[in-house]
């Protein structure tokens, strides 16, 4: 059912990304009433540097009124 795609800078490790998946799965699954089984979520690094290029540019904006919060800010 619900496919949540993460995009943060790169440097984490992988116990801080396991940890923040687990985290934003469970409060979708308990605010959209889905159990966390039915989640598939990806997790991509983006060096901070290409973070304008290769997300805002690539992915935000042409997602358009979809987006329904842009840094930190609900639209």
């Amino acid at each position: 059912m619900p496919f949540i795609h993460v995009y943060a800078y790169s440097g984490r490790d992988m116990e801080t990304k396991i940890r923040a998946v687990q985290a934003i799965v469970k409060a979708a699954g308990e605010t959209m009433g889905a159990p966390e089984t039915s989640f598939t979520v990806a997790y991509e690094e983006v060096e901070r540097a290409d973070w304008e290029k290769d997300v805002i540019q690539a992915y935000v904006e042409p997602l358009g009124d979809k987006v329904l919060m842009r840094r930190g800010k609900l639209l």
